[in-house]
């Protein structure tokens, strides 16, 4: 009090500027000797920094961070530093027009919080040991200091806090407070550092943090708690957010058997039978409020991203979930109906997520059966079993419950479609046992109860047929219907051809039968004479292809009906009242007819088909039409959505969403070979090498690349090469010549030496002619590479090997040349000789031996000829070879400018990408920048009301002292007057002179 009344005595002419004084009290807090004094100071400060904070961070932060660091005994004194320093270190909210000004505070905030984590001596240790400080205030005032100082340079202080060795252990201790005020402060720090540091999740999911996470959960109510429950799950989120090792440790530490007691949101609630039959009670509503929704959709954020598709663990993590029985309660909660359609979307996500590609999984799924309450009340009806799976397609294509909009019900559609395909997917007897349920729909009144009774294919059925009798709601019912069959039909032609035998019309009631397939033409065209909504159309057009695609059969059928054609060209060729993207899936479709009309019993032929092709349609716009629609940008978000996705994560219904991801895989499979097919006419298509390309699509194609004959591939003239062998033939004919000859002559030749000179002749022509072989197949070997290969680099090593490979064979063809040379030479020799024998008197035969020499020279004049003949067939073929060699570099060269285009075209897409990303990583900064600013500036408001009250609170105190001192006055009047009415001497004093 004297220090307060030594300034208050300060006369007007001596008042003191703000700086003045908070530089009076810096001075006081450096320098004074005793607590009480530091201590009155520091509360000086501290009232004053709030609206001085510059100035006081200027004068006293030094001073204050020394006494935090030599002080600590004192607890009042710790308390009013932390308020101090949290006081400097927090930014205040601009208000109306004073935007400036906010951000210039909130740069002085984040400079003094630099500041306190520049200090040499390290103030955040210092903090770290307060954490384990006994006193309440001391504690929480750390709390608040460490995360404001987080706020403003959070990977700044997380170095710091790594650096300590028991830091983020005292940050994992905040968990286990039992003062509920520093442990959910404690959540909020631990929330904040680790939601993007790696090395501090995994230190802090190495304390035990799961299991406390978890039991705090417990504590406050299960996932029907509060927002410290929501917290404690984002904690437990940031944890095992990518991170690997996290994850590895909390499945190991049976953290992943606790999540189903998380999803039940009653105690009394139970999946019965973990395996078989879960019992849902229709009774039993539970309140779903705001809270209890965001909790659990963390809970199931939590669950989807442990088995998020290609990581390493997703398999590992897929049979745990198993193994711990966390599907029935899913179920239970993406069939709770008074549940938000956000959190049942979620369910039937993470169940889809649990089953996908997951054998053991899927059977598991397939065996569940669900119970549900009778909707009637008669207390007698005995509730019938049925498989989840039909349960679930009914969510997707069913009647929409009453008093949920279209808007919000889309997205459980969309889950519920999800979970079908990936209970599909990888499946193909799953594929199997749903086809085997497509039926045509009975005679109940499919307009008023079309999912009572019937079987998941019956269901899909039915509504792809009966969509006009209930009106306008049900295009999203027909779109997921049409999207299911194509899943349940898509490249397996076993369920197209069971499809196929579906027949609507009964017979007995004198109705026609007409196949499902040209039914589904027939809804077509009357919601194009209906003008219904483009979806309609597209479902069923979108349909018909995946169902047509690689299935002549089905073809064959679709071409039974000419009025179906006629509708598929009107749709194309119509200039106005046809969407776009109509034309283009019809045009699409009428070349997929066209490309697969190869059943042996089709009615209409491809010679039929292509008159209507070529002159009524045209090639040329059945191309643009298609290509318009791979170009629109509805194709292109379908593109790039994963299966199923069709919604986003908590509601609404894209504009964009015309396509489903399996008539968009099948287009991009098809789209190559349809292009080329409807270019040919018939007899082009079969004269044409590519003729299972043009039958097969990309299937066709890549065996066409194999063998060198898909369109686009280099091809070499192999005119003259095939007849690179037949050089052999004439050669081994003059080769055998002399052979036979000397056959002749054995009688005056000498016998071993004429049957030497024989076989040595037959080996060397053999020689030539395997010679003449291995060159003719290495270079048909080169042409086939050539073609087969994009590869610039392989090109040039196949010539480089061709070239060597015939060097070596002309060298031996020159060298078995000199040998044949040298052999009529030696021949020559001994016919001389043989000759000189026989024109000796002793020799009878002379006439004889003139013969011979006479043949010999007919020889000699052959083999000459034939040589001559030789050495012009090998220039012809050195000639043809050069020409093929040149062929082979020009289609090296195209090859290289194709590839050297495509990455050009790869690389600007990649920079523009890129790009895009970066301005989308600008935006999202700026956003959290703005989002951090708005929570500073609630958390300032709130101060400020709590000032205000305090304030309030203190004027009220005060004014009841002030009423309570006139009392005291009042009655020490009474008494003195009192005393003297009884004789005692009591000096008057001022008042009393005044009451007189």
């Amino acid at each position: 009090m004297d220090f307060f009344k030594r300034y208050g005595a300060i006369g007007p002419s001596q008042q003191q500027s703000p700086s003045e004084t908070i530089q009076r009290l810096a001075d006081r807090v450096e320098t004074s000797t005793l607590l009480e004094d530091k201590r009155a100071a520091v509360l000086s400060l501290k009232g004053l920094s709030r609206e001085y904070r510059k100035e006081t961070g200027e004068a006293a932060l030094s001073a204050l961070l020394t006494v935090l660091k030599e002080n600590r005994e004192d607890q009042n004194l710790l308390k009013a530093v932390l308020e101090t320093l949290t006081n400097l270190c927090t930014r205040d909210s601009p208000q109306g027009g004073t935007t400036n000004v906010g951000a210039a505070a909130g740069d002085i905030a984040a400079q003094f919080s630099q500041a306190i984590l520049d200090d040499n001596d390290d103030v955040i240790s210092v903090l770290l040991e307060l954490l384990g400080d006994a006193d309440f205030y001391v504690r929480y005032y750390t709390v608040q200091l460490l995360g404001t100082l987080h706020m403003h340079a959070g990977e700044n202080l997380q170095k710091r806090v790594l650096v300590s060795p028991t830091g983020v252990g005292r940050l994992v201790d905040l968990l286990s407070d039992q003062r509920d005020i520093i442990r959910n402060e404690g959540i909020q720090l631990l929330i904040a550092m680790t939601e993007s540091n790696a090395d501090i999740q995994k230190i802090v999911a190495f304390e035990n943090a799961f299991d406390r996470l978890l039991g705090i959960v417990d504590e406050e109510g299960g996932v029907r708690g509060n927002i410290v429950v929501q917290d404690c799950l984002q904690l437990l989120h940031n944890l095992l957010n990518y991170n690997v090792s996290n994850q590895n440790f909390f499945r190991e530490t049976s953290g992943i058997q606790r999540l189903p007691s998380l999803l039940i949101t009653d105690p009394s609630q139970t999946a019965a039978g973990r395996n078989g039959t879960a019992g849902f009670d229709a009774d039993e509503e539970i309140e779903w409020t705001a809270q209890h929704a965001r909790n659990m959709l963390v809970v199931l954020d939590v669950i989807r991203m442990l088995i998020q598709s290609g990581n390493t663990n997703t398999v590992s993590n897929q049979t745990a979930m198993q193994q711990c029985g966390i599907i029935p309660p899913l179920l239970q909660l993406a069939l709770a109906y008074e549940a938000p359609s956000s959190v049942r979307s979620q369910a039937l996500y993470a169940i889809g997520d649990i089953i996908r590609s997951h054998e053991a999984n899927q059977n598991l799924f397939q065996r569940i059966l669900i119970t549900a309450a009778p909707e009637d009340e008669d207390v007698d009806a005995k509730p019938i079993p049925e498989p989840a799976i039909v349960i679930v397609i009914r969510l997707s294509v069913g009647k929409r419950p009453q008093g949920v909009a279209e808007n919000e019900y889309y997205i459980v559609r969309a889950a519920a479609a999800y979970l079908v395909q990936a209970y599909v997917g990888s499946n193909p007897d799953a594929q199997l046992a749903l086809a085997a349920t497509l039926t045509p729909p009975g005679d109940a009144d499919t307009a008023t109860e079309p999912e009572k009774h019937q079987s998941a294919g019956s269901l899909i059925v039915s509504v792809l047929l009966d969509w006009r009798e209930t009106g306008s709601e049900d295009v999203w019912r027909v779109w997921y219907a049409s999207l299911l069959l194509s899943t349940i039909l898509r490249d397996f032609t076993e369920c197209k051809e069971q499809a196929l035998k579906i027949s609507i019309g009964d017979e007995s009631k004198g109705e026609e039968p007409i196949s499902l397939l040209n039914e589904l033409i027939s809804q077509a065209r009357q919601a194009a004479q209906d003008g219904a909504s483009a979806r309609i159309s597209l479902a069923m057009l979108t349909l018909i292809c995946v169902w047509l695609a690689d299935f002549p059969k089905g073809v064959a059928t679709f071409l039974d009906e000419s009025a179906n054609v006629s509708f598929i060209v009107e749709q194309i060729n119509g200039s106005s009242g046809v969407n776009a993207l109509v034309q283009g899936v019809a045009a699409f479709l009428f070349g997929l007819i066209y490309q697969f009309d190869i059943d042996s019993e089709t009615p209409m032929s491809r010679e039929d088909l292509y008159p209507i092709l070529s002159k009524r349609v045209g090639a040329d716009q059945l191309l643009v039409r298609v290509q318009r629609l791979r170009d629109a940008k509805e194709f292109q978000y379908a593109v790039g959505l994963a299966a199923g996705t069709h919604s986003n994560a908590y509601g609404g219904i894209p504009n964009e969403v015309y396509f489903d991801n399996v008539f968009t895989d099948m287009f991009k499979q098809h789209y190559e070979g349809f292009r080329a097919a409807v270019r040919l006419s018939p007899n082009e298509a079969l004269a044409n090498p590519n003729y299972a390309y043009l039958q097969g699509g990309m299937a066709g194609y890549a065996g066409s690349v194999a063998s060198g004959s898909a369109p686009g591939t280099p091809s070499l003239a192999a005119a003259g090469i095939s007849r690179a062998a037949s050089p052999a033939i004439p050669l081994a004919t003059s080769v055998s010549a002399p052979s036979a000859h000397a056959q002749s002559m054995e009688s005056v030749i000498s016998k071993s030496e004429l049957e030497a000179l024989q076989a040595q002749l037959v080996d060397q022509a053999q020689q030539i002619e395997n010679l003449q072989r291995e060159l003719a197949e290495a270079a048909a070997g080169s042409k086939q590479s050539v073609e087969s290969t994009e590869d610039s680099s392989e090109i040039s090593q196949m010539l480089a090997q061709e070239r060597e490979l015939r060097e070596k064979a002309e060298a031996e063809r020159d060298a078995q040349a000199a040998q044949v040379e040298s052999l009529s030479a030696e021949l020559e020799r001994l016919q001389k000789q043989n000759l000189e024998s026989a024109l000796s008197p002793e020799n009878p035969d002379a006439a004889q031996l003139a013969s011979l020499e006479n043949q010999l020279s007919e020889l000699r004049v052959k083999s000459e000829a034939d040589t001559s003949s030789w050495n012009s067939e090998r220039a012809e073929l050195q000639k043809k070879l050069a020409n093929a060699e040149k062929q082979v570099v020009k289609a090296a060269a195209a090859v290289r400018n194709t590839s050297k285009k495509k990455e050009q075209q790869q690389t600007a897409a990649l920079e523009n990408l890129q790009k895009d990303v970066k301005a989308k990583d600008e935006e999202i900064a700026k956003l959290k920048a703005q989002i951090a600013e708005l929570e500073s500036q609630v958390k300032e408001i709130a101060q400020v009301s709590e000032l205000k009250s305090k304030l309030a609170s203190m004027e009220k105190e005060q004014e009841d002292l002030l009423v309570y001192l006139a009392d005291q006055d009042q009655q020490a009047k009474e008494y003195r007057a009192l005393l003297r009415k009884h004789g005692e001497d009591i000096p008057l004093s001022d008042d009393d002179d005044d009451e007189e």
